[in-house]
């Protein structure tokens, strides 16, 4: 039954989806490749922009929610961001900014690797940058970071080492190579050792799991008493209707679980949208 009645809410929401991918039309506004020169690097830092129906600068300031994509420089910015307006538009959010900083590929979002700087250029010049220039929030508790396989393992690890930046990390596929203890990780995290409890008391995290595997990290979350939400996609392929992005599109018969339209789909889409405005904190403009 359960079953049954995931696939009859997935086919409902994949329907709507697909009406709006068809449309290709955002209800807010979505301006991709951007580019900005960093006043410090002197870098051009290449990014996605999306501002939410009925923006105005005199509304602000705005949440904002920054996406990081995987390892292959793959965002999904544009179905992402019709995912989030499926949520509005069912109340499970409200008026979000969102950034998907580019071509970050094979960083593991941090400074030094592969002779980019992701975290310089995005949390030191390009925010500073866009708040002033889209009225967005300065408050870390409406402020979330969110990625996706490669980019989940640098929410997870931007979420820890940036407290003072962001008070939700949300991970989607994030992979097994994320560590608190082992300096030789792919995504080595001291910061959930070094920063406990401060993490306890100020960090809300959520970890989504389709094709990829995080049980140790979670084991190690347990271990240090760091609460978390955790949703793993079904295994069961009924309860991914026909035209699902989680579906392989040359033999429907398999699963596609890690891509980022599929992480944010449906009802466990609808779930991790929830999650960030539940967690946001929501400044109140007296004009």
């Amino acid at each position: 039954m359960k079953i049954l009645n995931l696939l009859f809410l997935s086919s409902m929401l994949l329907n709507v989806q697909t009406a709006q991918a068809g449309s290709g039309i955002h209800e807010g506004r979505y301006q991709k490749n951007l580019k900005y020169k960093g006043l410090i690097t002197g870098d051009e830092i290449i990014y996605t922009l999306y501002l939410p129906p009925g923006y105005a600068k005199d509304k602000g300031p705005y949440p904002l929610i920054v996406f990081l994509h995987g390892a292959g420089g793959g965002n999904a910015s544009l179905q992402v961001m019709q995912s989030y307006e499926l949520a509005r538009e069912a109340g499970k959010i409200g008026d979000f900014t969102v950034v998907f900083p580019e071509k970050y590929g094979g960083t593991v979002w941090r400074d030094g690797a592969r002779g980019k700087r992701p975290e310089t250029n995005i949390l030191k010049e390009l925010l500073p940058y866009l708040e002033k220039e889209h009225t967005l929030t300065q408050d870390r508790r409406a402020r979330t970071v969110m990625g996706f396989s490669m980019g989940a393992a640098g929410s997870i690890y931007w979420g820890a080492k940036h407290l003072d930046i962001f008070s939700t990390a949300v991970a989607l596929d994030a992979g097994g190579g994320t560590s608190f203890t082992d300096p030789q990780a792919r995504n080595y995290v001291p910061e959930y050792g070094k920063k406990t409890k401060a993490i306890q008391e100020s960090l809300k995290l959520r970890l989504v799991q389709g094709g990829l595997n995080t049980k140790k990290f979670r084991d190690s979350l347990d271990q240090l008493k760091i609460s978390y939400d955790y949703f793993q996609l079904p295994n069961d392929i009924a309860a991914y209707p026909a035209g699902s992005c989680c579906l392989n599109k040359k033999d429907p018969t398999r699963k596609f679980l890690h891509n980022p339209i599929c992480m944010t789909e449906n009802v466990w889409g609808m779930a991790t949208w929830a999650f960030i405005e539940k967690n946001t904190f929501t400044e109140k403009i007296i004009k």
